[in-house]
């Protein structure tokens, strides 16, 4: 906060000279005197008031009240209020009690009630006579019997509080009877000025604020997303296997998942959310659950998937979906039986031949049908890994990586590489496709999750 009270210090000092330029070119009597130098006592206590509720971060609506209030007593009006400037909308930051209706008010609010139904609603600002005011920059000054003042009054002056090239909000004052004098509206201005940058400046820090506790909140959300992420990699009779997760964002919508089933039989699972961000990683931590609920109970991968759509699909959006793959890999012999929900097919590389094959049995991604259409089109598919070779579980992060160019990385490119990086293994296909990725990107923001799990028969 000292940056902020010492630009507060430099910004009252100029204002306190235009006070001064104002007054000695208004003083003409000895009762202007008089009158001119209490405004500037008033003035300057408000200045005092003004920078301690800067300097109070706990309390914004103590800053509001002391903005509203503190314009009243310089000037002597009756009612005042700060309008907020929020999205489309006017909020209500402070109202005096005397408030007049200077933003529209429903016709079923009685007069009595106006300014607590003020202090409550939300206006939208199209149309709005203070909105006129945020859309030129200036402020106005209403004396009597102009169009546009509210009921009850006399005089009106309004005017947007700026900072940074940003209107925060609107400043009202009004006289019930009398009038406004041409130095109250200089003074008007020159307070409104002082308190549009204190205002400025403490919403900011607000929103940085608040935008760091949000960012330690993600941290600590992926933290325990991370939890859900299997720790190591099994020991497997038969199998090498590896993963690896890189989210996009610090949520990720991408998981896998290595789970002991019965008989002696291992199942790998790879998914990936539709979006990204908070969302997705809450429906992924609920699609582990369903999953991780239902595998050990079900006769095989396919029995497995129709279960976990029947629970995920009344309680996902319908703009969201999950593409899933699972496969069960029986213990020691190579055999290994796939279903696919609408996911990217996974590759598996021959080393007797070099070859990479692409295994895709039929499937609707989780969460698009209710059940009797998933569980038609969904199709279990049944591969004998040999010795060396090794199957590829990935996610659309890899190949639709993008460069600076545009240029996806593609999977025709994934098949080229995967087929090198292979003979070396379930280590070197997880260690080098992410970096490989990485590389062809050469800097570009990466825009998915990318997931990778190796499954090598040794």
């Amino acid at each position: 906060m000292d940056w902020l009270l010492a630009g507060f210090g430099a910004l009252t000092a100029l204002l306190g000279w235009r006070f001064l330029v104002v007054r000695k070119k208004l003083v003409e009597s000895e009762g202007a005197r008089a009158e001119i130098e209490g405004e500037e006592h008033r003035m300057f206590d408000f200045l005092h008031l003004l920078g301690e509720a800067i300097e109070d971060e706990r309390s914004l609506e103590h800053l509001y009240r002391t903005i509203v209030e503190g314009m009243e007593e310089v000037l002597g009006a009756d009612g005042g209020g700060l309008f907020l400037t929020e999205g489309e909308d006017f909020a209500p930051g402070y109202l005096s009690e005397e408030c007049p209706a200077v933003v529209a008010v429903p016709a079923e609010v009685k007069d009595g009630a106006v300014t607590g139904w003020m202090r409550l609603a939300r206006v939208k600002r199209e149309g709005e006579l203070l909105e006129e005011l945020c859309q030129d920059g200036k402020g106005r000054w209403w004396k009597q019997g102009e169009e546009g003042l509210p009921k009850g009054v006399s005089e009106m002056m309004a005017v947007p509080l700026w900072h940074g090239g940003r209107v925060f909000g609107v400043l009202v004052v009004t006289l019930r009877s009398g009038v406004f004098s041409a130095n109250d509206w200089d003074v008007f201005r020159s307070g409104a000025e002082q308190s549009g940058f204190g205002l400025g400046n403490a919403l900011l820090h607000r929103e940085v604020h608040e935008k760091r506790k949000l960012e330690d909140e993600l941290r600590t959300a992926r933290e325990v997303q991370r939890v859900l992420l299997p720790e190591e990699n099994p020991d497997w009779p038969g199998y090498r296997v590896r993963g690896t997760n890189v989210p996009a964002r610090l949520i990720s919508g991408d998981y896998f998942d290595f789970v002991d089933l019965p008989e002696g039989q291992h199942g790998v699972v790879v998914a990936d959310v539709s979006g990204k961000g908070v969302g997705a990683g809450l429906v992924m931590a609920s699609c582990r659950s369903a999953l991780r609920a239902v595998v050990t109970k079900a006769a095989g991968p396919v029995e497995a998937m129709v279960s976990v759509n029947e629970q995920l699909f009344p309680d996902i959006r319908e703009d969201m979906f999950v593409s899933a793959a699972y496969a069960v890999f029986e213990n020691g012999s190579g055999r290994v039986r796939l279903a696919r929900a609408g996911h990217d097919a996974p590759l598996l590389f021959r080393k007797e031949t070099g070859e990479v094959e692409v295994v895709k049995p039929g499937g609707l991604a989780l969460g698009i049908d209710e059940g009797p259409v998933f569980e038609r089109v969904t199709k279990e598919a049944l591969v004998e890994m040999k010795s060396g070779d090794v199957f590829l579980f990935y996610t659309d992060g890899v190949n639709e990586a993008e460069n600076g160019r545009g240029e996806e990385y593609g999977k025709e490119r994934l098949r080229e590489r995967f087929a090198e990086l292979a003979k070396r293994g379930a280590e070197g296909v997880v260690e080098g496709l992410p970096r490989d990725v990485k590389v062809f990107a050469d800097g570009h923001s990466q825009l998915d999750d990318v997931t990778v799990v190796a499954v090598e028969r040794v």
